[in-house]
């Protein structure tokens, strides 16, 4: 009997020396024999981390006991390194291939290159691979058919195609704002950017006037061609023929079908002089007959005796009178009046409309300039009073001319603070008394012109009152006896504003709607979007990148308000005050 006892319990001990043995082997199996994972190369590390995520897996098969399971493990290492890591192939393969769109909308809004990316996707594992991201970009990409411009580096899309997407998805948002009977008004625009010292482009981009639409945005402005050139009549004539020709067809057509609903569309076009002019085929703006409305003669823009109805009855240009006058090309400048060219569109005449943005900016560097030319030689203290509006402003003399002045271009929000406060400091500027309070009248003048006009909801008698106040500006202008305030430079703006911008305000409510804001807000989009390309394709690129954009728009994070509480601070030269200050201090 004792002798089985001890044979038994001599088999239990061999028995529990092997688990011993067997534990043991198990956990040295599970220590690391080599190098810590900070130590070695990258590929060695990953191996590691398969290494830990098998022995992980099996250390927690306890968790199915309570009904749950491990799906993935974070770890970082002692010089702060992060790992994330899958406790399973399927989590692994998904993990990588796998690209939450948010992450893609963030790479494309701002303009993140590839190699950036890469980079942060090795340090932080938890990051979809950089491979991952190239393919659900170029998923993206084959939901645009983009078409290239032969002859040209450039590429176009289908307009009514994209209109039609876009009203769709505005549709579905607000569907009350859309009736099949009602006109819906669609802006196409144009404009040549330069992008860089040596890329010039010229972009088409077409915007719907709906409040839904936000064509005061860049995001609201969609882009059907680019192309890379100059801006002049002979590469938007050839590169945009296509497109051209589509937007000839639609306006024939009068309406697009959505969704099997026929909605009736009115197509306008607005853009800068120069690029009007062109579209028009009319001579540069600086020619005899510049003006895109009317044949008014460049002696007689100053003239504001005519009354309103003059200029827009047979004075007026039609398509039918362009085209008439450019067939008489080669005759003298009063027969053909301008017209060098055929026209571009069929869009008629009336819905050329003019932007109240490039109106503002172009008049406003008119009375700079001339206040520059009075306030000589005293300058700077004109510099000191235009920097406390609260914009950075400097004049300095060219190293290349001889007493030739050149200033800081501002931007059109600088320009608009500055018309707002300069006037009240001009009393301290020394200029020629004589017509010191001639001079703050204009500006304070044109403070109240450019404000009616640019409404977006104007007073019933706006275009009246517009017309008799412009008229009276003109007249202001010219009484001023100076250097600049002579008839010759009263710029077709000046007359467009007196006698075409009304009738504009009398037709449509408003020309804010027309304004081309947010085409200028598109075309810093699509800079940003050529510097993020390979800038092999560049147009390709710049419109592949607004596509997605487009498409990703519901991932775009909601920005939080905020309240600006010192006006002193944002609109009485406090920010120019604060930046000087810091200046300042940078100096020591």
């Amino acid at each position: 009997m004792n002798e089985e006892a001890d044979a038994f319990i001599e088999g239990l001990q061999e028995e529990v020396q092997d688990l011993k043995d067997a534990l043991s082997e198990a956990q040295d199996s599970q220590n690391n024999p080599g190098g810590k994972i900070d130590a070695v190369s990258n590929r060695h590390a990953r191996r590691k981390i398969q290494e830990v995520s098998e022995h992980a897996n099996k250390a927690l098969e306890f968790l199915s006991t309570y009904g749950l399971v491990a799906e993935s493990l974070k770890v970082h290492t002692t010089s702060g390194k992060t790992f994330y890591i899958p406790f399973s192939d399927d989590a692994a393969s998904e993990n990588e291939d796998t690209v939450d769109l948010r992450v893609l909308y963030i790479l494309d809004r701002y303009g993140v290159s590839d190699a950036f990316y890469h980079e942060l996707a090795m340090l932080f594992s938890e990051l979809p691979r950089s491979r991952a991201v190239k393919k659900a970009r170029t998923d993206l990409n084959h939901t645009m058919q983009l078409t290239r411009i032969p002859g040209h580096e450039g590429a176009y899309r289908s307009f009514e195609r994209s209109l039609c997407e876009q009203l769709s998805t505005m549709i579905a948002q607000d569907a009350t704002s859309f009736q099949p009977n009602q006109k819906i008004k669609v802006r196409i625009s144009g404009d040549g950017a330069k992008f860089s010292r040596t890329s010039s482009f010229v972009l088409l981009s077409y915007a719907i006037l709906m409040p839904v639409g936000r064509y005061l945005s860049g995001i609201g402005n969609h882009t059907i061609a680019v192309v890379k050139g100059a801006e002049d009549y002979d590469t938007i004539s050839t590169a945009f023929a296509a497109t051209f020709q589509e937007i000839d067809g639609l306006q024939q057509l009068g309406f697009v079908a959505v969704n099997g609903v026929s909605y009736n569309i009115e197509l306008f076009f607005s853009s800068d002089m120069k690029f009007m002019l062109t579209m028009l085929g009319l001579n540069a703006a600086n020619s005899i007959y510049a003006c895109p409305k009317c044949t008014v003669h460049r002696d007689c823009r100053w003239d504001v005796s005519k009354p309103e109805s003059y200029y827009s009855t047979t004075m007026a240009r039609t398509l039918v009178t362009l085209r008439r006058a450019f067939a008489s090309h080669g005759r003298t400048a009063a027969v053909h009046q301008g017209s060098v060219n055929r026209p571009l569109t069929a869009i008629p005449v009336d819905h050329m409309m003019i932007d109240e943005l490039h109106l503002f900016l172009r008049i406003f560097d008119v009375m700079l300039r001339n206040l520059i030319k009075m306030s000589e030689p005293h300058t700077q203290q004109l510099v000191a009073y235009i920097r406390s509006c609260g914009v950075s402003f400097n004049i300095w003399e060219c190293e290349s001319s001889d007493g030739k002045v050149e200033w800081t271009s501002l931007t059109g929000e600088a320009k608009k603070k500055v018309l707002k406060l300069l006037p009240s400091k001009m009393k301290d500027i020394p200029l020629p008394n004589a017509f010191l309070d001639d001079v703050v009248q204009l500006w304070k003048d044109f403070e109240v012109l450019y404000n009616l006009l640019s409404s977006e909801t104007p007073p019933p008698n706006a275009a009246d009152d517009l017309h008799l106040k412009a008229k009276r500006w003109i007249q202001l202008f010219l009484r001023i006896k100076s250097d600049g305030h002579q008839k010759k430079f009263v710029t077709p703006y000046f007359h467009v504003m007196v006698y075409h911008v009304p009738d504009a305000i009398r037709q449509y409510g408003n020309i804010k709607q027309f304004s081309c804001q947010g085409v200028e807000k598109h075309n810093d989009d699509s800079k940003r979007n050529y510097f993020s390309s390979n800038r092999w394709d560049a147009p390709a690129e710049i419109m592949l990148a607004e596509h997605r954009l487009e498409l990703l728009q519901q991932y775009a994070r909601e920005k939080r308000h905020y309240t600006k509480h010192a006006p002193a601070y944002w609109h009485e030269g406090g920010m120019q005050e604060t930046r000087s200050q810091m200046r300042e201090t940078l100096k020591y």
